[in-house]
Parts: C-alpha cells; sequence; structure tokens
C-alpha cells in the first residue's frame, strides 16, 4: 500500500462520494442463500431484505501476481488541494488455508470470533445442504447435523445460527441446544453472539410481525424480549449493547434495555444496522434507484460518539472493536479510522496456476485474523489471513 493510495483512502473517508457497487458471483451465492432462508422463515421483509445485504470481497489475480498483494479498487479521485499526514501501515499479512475435513466443493470461512482463534463457515455442495466447520489452533471440527447456516462465533467456542425451518441453536462444550421460540411467534432468526455468551436475535409471528430477542448460551431455553413489537436485532457488543431496527430506522439498546434511535446520514430517511462491535457498527442505507434496483450503501456509526458516516468504498464486509473496516468488493482491504490501510496477499500456493477470486467475510476485534475464501473453477476454499505489527 502506498503513502498516496493511504492519502486517498482517508480523504475519502471524509468527503468523497459512494461509488456504485459492483455484482459478483460470490455476492449473488450468499445474498441468494439469505433470501432462500428468509423464504422459509416466512419473511421478516421489513427487517432482513435491509439488514442482510451485505457485499463480498472480490479480486481477480493471476499467475504472475498470486504472491503478492490485490490491485487496489478504484476508489474515486480526492477532491483537489485535499491532504493527508496518514501514515503507511506497518501492518504485514500472510493467507494460509483453513483444512477441509470434509469434502464438497464450496467451502467458505465466514466468521471469526472477537480474539480471531475460531474461526466458523460451511461445507458443501453450495445447494443449502452445508455442514458447519468450526476452525480451532490449526484443527476442523464438524459440527452435528442440527447445526446448519452459523451465524457467528464468540472467543468462547460458541457457534450461534438458524436451521432452515426457522429454529435458533447453539453450539457449545461439543453439543447442539436448541433456542427457545417465544410463545407467539413460530419462528427465530440468530445473528449474533457475544463473548459472554448472549445471544441477539428476532423472532417472527404471522402477519410479519417480529421482535428483537435475547437468549444466553449457557440456558438457552430463557429468553427476553428486547424491544417492541416492530423491533429486530442484528448485532451485540460485549457490553450488552445490542443493535438493530425500530421498523426502518436503524435502532439500538443499553444493556438496561433503554433504546434510542441511531442517527441517519443527511438525506437518507431510513437505515439497517448489520453488525457492531466495540464502539463501531455498520450497515446499509438505500442510494438511488438504478436500473430497477435500489444502490444500497454502507454506513459507519460510532456507537459511542453517536456519529454516522456513509463510506466511499462499494461495500464493507465487517467491522472491528478498532474500528478497522473489511472492505470486501475489489479487493481484499482493511482501513482504520484515520484512514491507514492495508491489502491483504494473494493465496498462499504459489503453484496455483489458475486466477482465483477472493472473498474476505470477518475481522477479528483487533484486525489482524481476516477470514473468507477463494474460488476457482466453480469451487471455494477456505482461507485465512494473519496480520502481524
Amino acid at each position: 500500500m502506498t503513502t498516496l493510495d493511504d492519502q486517498r483512502i482517508a480523504e475519502l473517508l471524509q468527503s468523497a462520494p459512494v461509488p456504485e457497487p459492483r455484482v459478483d458471483v460470490a455476492r449473488a451465492v450468499r445474498d441468494g442463500r439469505r433470501r432462500r432462508r428468509r423464504r422459509r422463515l416466512g419473511g421478516l421483509t421489513a427487517v432482513t431484505v435491509m439488514a442482510g445485504v451485505g457485499a463480498v470481497g472480490l479480486v481477480h489475480l493471476d499467475d504472475a501476481t498470486s504472491r503478492t498483494a490485490p490491485v487496489a479498487p478504484a476508489f474515486a479521485e480526492s477532491p483537489a488541494g485535499a491532504a493527508s499526514t496518514a501514515p503507511p501501515s506497518s501492518v504485514t499479512c500472510e493467507a494460509s488455508w483453513l483444512p477441509r475435513p470434509i469434502a464438497g466443493p464450496v467451502a467458505v470461512a465466514n466468521s471469526v470470533d472477537p480474539s480471531g482463534r475460531y474461526v466458523v463457515g460451511d461445507i458443501g455442495t453450495g445447494q443449502e445442504d452445508g455442514r458447519v466447520v468450526l476452525w480451532s489452533d490449526g484443527q476442523a471440527a464438524v459440527l452435528p447435523a442440527g447445526a446448519r447456516h452459523a451465524a457467528a462465533v464468540n472467543a468462547r467456542g460458541d457457534v450461534v445460527g438458524t436451521s432452515g425451518d426457522g429454529t435458533g441453536w447453539v453450539y457449545r462444550n461439543g453439543k447442539v441446544r436448541i433456542l427457545a421460540t417465544p410463545p407467539g411467534y413460530h419462528a427465530v432468526l440468530v445473528s449474533a453472539v457475544n463473548g459472554r455468551g448472549d445471544i441477539a436475535g428476532t423472532a417472527r409471528a404471522a402477519g410479519d410481525v417480529h421482535r428483537a430477542v435475547l437468549w444466553s448460551a449457557d440456558h438457552p431455553q430463557e429468553y427476553r424480549l428486547v424491544g417492541p413489537p416492530g423491533s429486530a436485532a442484528t448485532g451485540i457488543t460485549d457490553d450488552g449493547t445490542v443493535v438493530g431496527a425500530m421498523g426502518e430506522l436503524p435502532y439500538r439498546w443499553t444493556p438496561q434495555g433503554t433504546g434510542t434511535t441511531l442517527e441517519l446520514p443527511d438525506g437518507h430517511p431510513r437505515a439497517s444496522v448489520q453488525s457492531a462491535r466495540g464502539d463501531w457498527a455498520i450497515g446499509m442505507v438505500p442510494g438511488a434507484q438504478q436500473g430497477g434496483a435500489v444502490q444500497m450503501l454502507p454506513v459507519r456509526w460510532n456507537l459511542t460518539t453517536g456519529a454516522v458516516s456513509l463510506l466511499p468504498f462499494p461495500g464493507v464486509a465487517g467491522v472491528a472493536a478498532t474500528g478497522d473496516l473489511l472492505v470486501g468488493d475489489g479487493a481484499p482491504l482493511v482501513v482504520a479510522p484515520d484512514g491507514t490501510s492495508r491489502r491483504l496477499p494473494g493465496r498462499p500456493d504459489v503453484r496455483a496456476t489458475e486466477a482465483g477470486t477472493y472473498l474476505a467475510n470477518g475481522i477479528s476485534d483487533d484486525g489482524l485474523t481476516v477470514v473468507g475464501a477463494v474460488s476457482e473453477k466453480q469451487a471455494y476454499r477456505p482461507l485465512v489471513w494473519r496480520c502481524q505489527r
């Protein structure tokens, strides 16, 4: 990453317009899975249509560049006369493969715990038959068949998710346990788990009635309804702050249960929150309609100050507790709040001769571990990037 690259990114974080996102196969695969899961759950349409939109990182590499960092995405030009003193990043990163304990052409690492130790993903054919895999300390374990569609993993190794019939589950201490569905609701959608084992999600009833819910990994049959009808929970931080939505407005609840609306970017009447780590949350706002589709624009909130900003990237796949952004479209890139940035290097197999497509899906709290996959010849292979300062 050159000093000029860092200056351009730092300036763009403050003032540049958001470019139009690009459509790619990997994003279509992941969004298609989410849409199919939402259909099985019967809706949550007002909440999950926006909350489920997230860009996946892609970059095409040929053999000549397989050992070097991918080409940076083409951001808009910096404003004339603008300057930045952001230093170049001193972080170095190395990519390595994750082992595949079972066969399947689609093997993708989707999430990493805040510490960077545990990684969770799926291996299957890509047709809703994927088995959940948990990687830790170089070893891979396949979760029992009752665990499907993992959403997140915490630093204790607790994995949470939602099966295709709308049943929430938690994997803890080698066992899968079912999360209680609140009376009067027929399905849940599990979104996140924090370090204490607090699990955030949304329950749904007939008529698209939905409500934010909290469970405990230690006591999965106990639950607490966080917000009133019309609420949804999509993320939770380690102090118990819940983020999500009230109707079409981004929302947060304190650990004591007090709810407030998050600030909206100027000119945008609604927004969704995708996830939160530490003092930061990311989400999306609908932009202009182009070609019959609404352009979705990434947003970042500072949960301490309440500040909100549109981001000058085609898409953001994750946020670290440090505020580092995982930019997933165009090239895997990590951008710090001050604009300092680093590109993620190419695959570790220097003998590979086929061009690959890189996905970056999750980032640890210190911003030093990123997980994803490489796609070649319609197959996906799970990958992890480990970085050092």
